[in-house]
């Protein structure tokens, strides 16, 4: 009895991906896939009819979740392609010292440091907004290992 080797614990590789595959014809408008190496919300998905050799394409128009920049990509509509695990979180935030933001998570009141503010028109509108003493909200979109604030709102 022994013998038997009973840990039954995954490999540190094995707990959580960032990305999972789907078939390109099943991707809709508004979802998530990776084209060019990043992660892209679809704003237009259309399949063209056979062509030579048979197969219908998909033809994907994205956005990258955090550049804003235009990527196309074209793929047949049974072959799978990679989807990233997007994860959207909104705070509130509670300061801004040295480029970072103070964060504090809605209900569970945790908090979170070390996010950047970003650069920009985004950076600057929520500068002034908490500059003016007005509630700020922030998405912060995180991606393939990566994180950053997105969008605001203020109150």
């Amino acid at each position: 009895m022994s013998d038997v080797d009973l840990d039954f614990e995954p490999p540190a590789e094995a707990s959580g991906s960032d990305t999972f595959p789907m078939r390109a014809g099943t991707l809709r408008r508004n979802g998530h896939v990776l084209m060019d190496g990043v992660p892209c919300r679809l704003t237009d998905v259309s399949i063209s009819k056979s062509g030579q050799r048979g197969q219908s394409e998909v033809n994907l128009t994205g956005i990258d979740v955090f550049t804003g920049e235009r990527h196309e990509d074209m793929h047949p509509c049974a072959h799978d392609v990679e989807v990233p695990v997007v994860v959207r979180t909104e705070y509130v935030l509670a300061g801004i010292t040295g480029g970072y933001l103070s964060l504090v998570a809605g209900p569970t009141g945790g908090t979170r440091d070390g996010v950047a503010l970003p650069e920009g028109a985004l950076g600057r509108d929520i500068g002034s907004d908490f500059a003016a003493g007005r509630d700020v909200r922030v998405t912060v979109t995180r991606a393939m290992g990566r994180e950053a604030v997105t969008g605001h709102h203020a109150e």
